[in-house]
């Protein structure tokens, strides 16, 4: 008997959990990024005024990423007094609550101190108290949507991590950009920002090659899950985790070859990832429209991390397979 593949077309109907999650993740890596230019910036002026950009920028996204969730709840008033509701501490959706609740005053008490200019020394502890806990909320996204064992994309050994990079990703990204947009509104005009620009964009390399590898990794797995043909469920009962077999081999077709290929490869490989590694070349070679180049470069990397999260939620659908049919 052929086993039986469960479609729900239920994930891939809104935007809300993708929006949150690449919000969520691109408000964690600004929030790292502001904390370490504030420790640079003791020594490099131009670095203070990025810190003090990205932790400002970081609490309208807070918002929006807290929105786009308690949008999607059932019940949104509980989501909104969480520390009464959310009292099963084996769940992922209550350690989540625990990460934005104790991330969201750190985020929005930094940028206080930033906007009012006061304390930098409390300001600089609260960055770094706040990158561990930062960090922990974008990498509980993964651990979320890896809860559900019976979806195979879903795979927490995986998607943590990869949240996690991308959110550091973006982050970077959105740094870059808003120092191109915004540069001469923070009292810096006899500063260059090329130079910030080109810190930032060598760090962007180095996060961008590790999201590459993480993706390798993660689709190679996936492809090696099973043989090509199906298996009997003589030969292998899936279990309703990633490792089941056929479950991991048809998670791969979906993204790699299914409907969800061109936004995986066009969109997340192609428009998120190798573009903005081939402008960079660009950037540091040629030394012409520079300053162009990198915001078109910035802005691809926040699209291609918003469509990652697309792509692994849309993959959702796809639930574990079944060696026997369901009871009716």
């Amino acid at each position: 008997m052929e086993p039986i593949i469960l479609w729900q077309h239920k994930w891939s109907a809104t935007i809300h959990v993708p929006l949150y999650l690449f919000l969520g993740g691109l408000t964690a890596g600004l929030f790292i990024v502001a904390a370490l230019a504030d420790l640079i910036g003791i020594k490099v002026k131009r670095f203070q005024a990025l810190s003090q950009l990205c932790a400002i920028i970081a609490v309208p996204l807070l918002a929006l990423a807290g929105f786009f969730l308690t949008i999607h709840l059932g019940k949104p008033e509980r989501g909104l007094a969480f520390p009464l509701f959310f009292t099963n501490y084996e769940s992922w959706m209550t350690r989540g609550g625990w990460f934005v609740g104790t991330s969201s005053p750190l985020v929005v008490l930094y940028a206080a101190l930033w906007y009012f200019q006061v304390f930098p020394r409390l300001r600089r502890v609260i960055g770094v108290v706040g990158i561990p806990f930062l960090a922990g909320l974008a990498w509980y996204t993964g651990m979320l949507l890896g809860g559900a064992g019976y979806v195979p994309l879903w795979n927490r050994n995986y998607l943590p991590f990869l949240f996690l990079n991308s959110g550091l990703t973006t982050g970077v990204a959105a740094a870059g950009l808003a120092s191109l947009l915004f540069w001469r509104f923070l009292g810096m005009q006899d500063e260059d920002p090329r130079q910030i620009v080109r810190w930032i964009s060598l760090a962007l390399v180095l996060f961008i090659v590790l999201e590459l590898y993480e993706l390798y990794g993660f689709m190679s797995y996936l492809a090696g899950g099973a043989p090509i043909k199906g298996l009997s469920p003589f030969e292998a009962t899936p279990t309703g985790q990633f490792v089941a077999p056929m479950g991991s081999r048809l998670a791969y077709e979906l993204v790699t070859r299914g409907a969800l290929a061109p936004r995986f490869w066009g969109g997340v490989v192609g428009v998120g990832l190798i573009i903005p590694l081939g402008l960079t070349v660009y950037e540091f070679l040629v030394r012409r429209w520079t300053m162009p180049a990198a915001g078109v470069k910035f802005a691809l990397v926040l699209i291609g991390g918003y469509l990652l999260r697309s792509v692994i939620v849309s993959g959702g659908d796809l639930k574990a397979l079944l060696p026997f049919p369901p009871s009716l």
